[in-house]
């Protein structure tokens, strides 16, 4: 009797807690369905309960419910329902480095008419006009330095991986507002690329979003890159592609970056964030940090005025020049053995 009022006290417990998840915005509302689908249990439970009845195992039956509950919850908060099937979506969008084929208009063929008395029969004539010129192709510039601008709202984003592409953006997805579209535009040699998705509302916001993006670079091709969202935890490596700047805009971050070998510019505008940069060895760093409260680590730098300077600042081989603007956050910038 006791162990069943204990299994009953946290099953109601259970549920108010996820009551109150679903109305922080934690859990979704659909979270009822999923265990909704569970309910032939509720009869596994109570076949249970009378047969076990007076022999000490009775807690058996409210267990089970127990359990299901925190199956079913569980299971949506991973992102997978009861058909076996993970909620989520998977798109790609590339596009190639020579990005078109321009035709020459084909030109018009103006036969010259003969008489058959002439060295060509009035066949020959005839086989001449309905002759066709093959039209000369030009492929257009290829392209060497692009400008992509990512905008989402909520999600993580991953930059490791080289691409032999002018880029390519895998992105995961459970809801369809996040699907992500393309705008391009070029002008000779540079292209400009804006990656975005439909505006979400605030409630889609605040649920427990599975949204991953993948960037991949062509290490060949000048880059400037822009992110802007809501909240972001990245994962980046820049430091094998060309990168010329970076400009990161977030509400709230988590922020793993390494620095491009290349000279470079990075500008971070966030509230509330952990920033961690790495810095390779070759690269020469000069860091100006805007913030409200801040733990600071930055041991490879020495403060002139209000600029932090790298000890090899002077003697690199390439320059990068970082600007933080942030709320409370945790700074971590060092140096790469």
């Amino acid at each position: 009797m006791k162990a069943n009022k204990i299994i009953n006290g946290l099953t109601l417990i259970l549920i108010g807690i996820i009551f109150l998840a679903n109305t922080l915005g934690i859990l979704e509302w659909s979270v009822w369905s999923n265990i909704f689908k569970l309910w032939p249990l509720l009869l596994v439970s109570l076949g249970l309960s009378l047969i076990l009845r007076g022999k000490g195992l009775s807690f058996l039956g409210p267990l089970i419910i127990l359990l299901a509950i925190i199956l079913g919850a569980g299971a949506i908060y991973m992102g997978i329902n009861f058909e076996g099937e993970i909620v989520s979506e998977v798109k790609t969008l590339s596009r190639e480095i020579v990005v078109e084929v321009q035709k020459a208009p084909e030109a018009e063929l103006v036969p010259e008419v003969k008489t058959p008395s002439e060295t060509e029969t009035a066949l020959e004539v005839e086989s001449a006009q309905e002759a066709e010129v093959t039209p000369e192709v030009k492929e257009s510039p290829k392209i060497e330095k692009t400008s992509i601008e990512l905008k989402f709202d909520v999600g993580k984003l991953t930059l490791n991986e080289s691409t032999p592409l002018l880029y390519e953006c895998i992105s995961q997805y459970q809801y369809k507002e996040f699907e992500p579209f393309e705008k391009f535009s070029r002008t000779e040699k540079e292209a400009n690329i804006i990656i975005y998705h439909s505006p979400v509302t605030k409630k889609r916001i605040s649920n427990n979003i599975k949204n991953n993006w993948e960037l991949k670079l062509n290490n060949q091709i000048i880059y400037n890159l822009s992110i802007k969202t809501g909240a972001i935890n990245m994962d980046s490596n820049l430091s094998g592609f060309k990168v010329e700047k970076l400009y990161i805009e977030s509400g709230v971050s988590n922020i793993n970056l390494v620095i491009p070998k290349y000279n470079s510019k990075i500008i971070i505008n966030t509230g509330a964030s952990n920033i961690d940069i790495a810095i390779p060895k070759e690269v020469g760093a000069m860091l100006n940090i805007d913030s409200g409260i801040a733990i600071k680590n930055l041991n490879d730098f020495i403060k002139r005025n209000d600029t932090y300077i790298s000890n090899n600042y002077d003697n690199s081989e390439f320059k990068t020049e970082i600007e933080i603007d942030c709320g409370v956050s945790n700074i971590h910038i060092f140096y790469t053995l």
